[in-house]
């Protein structure tokens, strides 16, 4: 009885992330990203792969065979919503400015593939990266994620061994899956209201069944001490996933004994995806500020690395 109400409640959610996925693609962009190249990197999972967009710095030596740093950025997606490329300004920008092989990541989406699995993608991942140290140098790898993604990349570096990213720029993420999504408020008046209704579907669809509490779904709830020396954070005042980003990323700061560097920039008048919603001048300013910031962070972080 069990397995066939838990059939049913797949099955809606399935339904209805299947209706959410359809209006997005009708009536917005599909992302039109540019890489330059195309990864099929090995799933855990038997005949899957993880599709990867790889985005190389412009200026390269050809006669150099020197492995290169890396950075593995995650999209947002709800953790159902199919988005790929969405971050395809940022991975390029990031490859230009830093000089990092920027891999972007098509991890699984919930409903077809619940918790763990879009975790399990960027461990493998990582894996993939440290079994090529010819072509990447796993002492200068670090990682980035949009809203989701950048819960997910919270997420993984709690759980991975501590020292497996240099870096972490998270942008506007959720930390904390068990709070009611109808109790957050974003700091300032005057944003708009993301639908909770939505936000319960999706997480349902990824959690199912399991605790909210699980550092791997909320790192909210997890040990700040596994967490990069070198994090920023970014979050919109206009944003209601901000209060609980900011509170992480002070718990972070205020580690005792912790060497750890943790910036948490807020963007006045900026909501969530602003650096995707480039409808004004303030909003373009926002995001070129933010971009800016996130490649001196990561160079930051190299310079700290090699110093060690």
């Amino acid at each position: 009885m069990a397995g066939f109400l838990a059939f049913v409640r797949y099955s809606y959610l399935k339904v209805l992330v299947t209706f959410s996925r359809f209006l997005i693609k009708c009536f917005t962009s599909s992302p039109s990203p540019r890489p330059d190249l195309l990864l099929q990197i090995p799933s855990r999972d038997q005949n899957r792969t993880i599709k990867v967009h790889v985005y190389k710095p412009y200026v390269e030596d050809a006669g150099s065979s020197k492995p290169a740093p890396v950075l593995i950025n995650l999209y947002g997606s709800g953790l159902a919503i199919p988005l790929h490329g969405l971050d395809d300004d940022f991975c390029r920008y990031m490859a230009k400015a830093t000089g990092y092989v920027v891999l972007d990541v098509n991890y699984c989406l919930a409903p077809e593939y619940p918790f763990p699995a879009a975790l399990n993608d960027v461990e493998d991942t990582v894996k993939y990266i440290l079994d090529h140290p010819d072509e990447y140098q796993a002492s200068q790898l670090s990682v980035s994620g949009f809203s989701s993604g950048g819960t997910l990349a919270l997420a993984a570096s709690t759980t991975l061994p501590r020292g497996t990213f240099q870096s972490l720029i998270a942008f506007y993420p959720a930390t904390n899956l068990l709070q009611d999504p109808s109790l957050r408020k974003a700091p300032a008046p005057g944003g708009k209201d993301r639908s909770t209704f939505w936000t319960r579907v999706f997480r349902e669809s990824y959690i199912r069944g399991m605790d909210p509490r699980d550092p791997r779904i909320s790192p909210a709830f997890a040990d700040t001490s596994h967490f990069p020396a070198n994090m920023l954070f970014f979050t919109g005042e206009l944003d209601a996933s901000a209060v609980e980003a900011e509170e992480l990323a002070g718990r972070a700061m205020n580690e005792e004994h912790s060497d750890r560097e943790v910036i948490i920039r807020r963007m006045k008048g900026c909501g969530h995806a602003f650096d995707k919603k480039l409808t004004g001048e303030m909003l373009v300013s926002a995001r070129n500020e933010a971009y800016e910031l996130a490649a001196k962070t990561l160079k930051k972080g190299q310079e700290i690395s090699f110093s060690i």
